[in-house]
């Protein structure tokens, strides 16, 4: 009888779960950027991946050394003009943006160590930018 529960309950389990990582993963609007982080755990890791192709610039955080992943990232991207167009904090080790095509400035801070890139976005194609921090 126990194993006949366990048969019934693991499916809703399973499907649960893949419900929480979708919902939690739900893209945002701040003024004309869209965007979606998060990443942990393989579910999360395969929905981000199946929306990927509605971004056009992809950041990455982890630890130097390990490659652990790291979540919790402040994030701030301002355009060309020095004007602050998405200002967030990461769910996750993965962050994916949808920005107009041109030159941005990157700035990733985890605990008070601030990380500065440059990207140059383009329309239909990827920009992918990894921010590594010594732990």
């Amino acid at each position: 009888m126990k194993q006949l529960n366990l048969l019934l309950i693991l499916p809703w389990l399973l499907l649960s779960f893949e419900a929480i990582a979708e919902q939690s993963l739900q893209p945002q609007t701040q003024g004309d950027v869209s965007f979606v982080s998060g990443g942990v755990g393989s579910d999360e890791q395969n929905a981000l991946q199946a929306m990927r192709a509605d971004y056009n610039l992809s950041l990455l955080f982890s630890a130097q050394g390990t490659g652990e992943y790291l979540s919790e990232v402040n994030v701030n991207i301002k355009n060309s003009a020095g004007e602050t167009v998405l200002q967030t904090v990461s769910q996750g080790p993965k962050l994916f943006a949808k920005l107009k095509p041109g030159r941005y400035s990157i700035t990733a801070d985890i605990d008070g160590q601030a990380v500065h890139k440059t990207a140059k976005v383009r329309s239909g194609q990827m920009t992918s930018l990894s921010f590594t921090w010594v732990q």
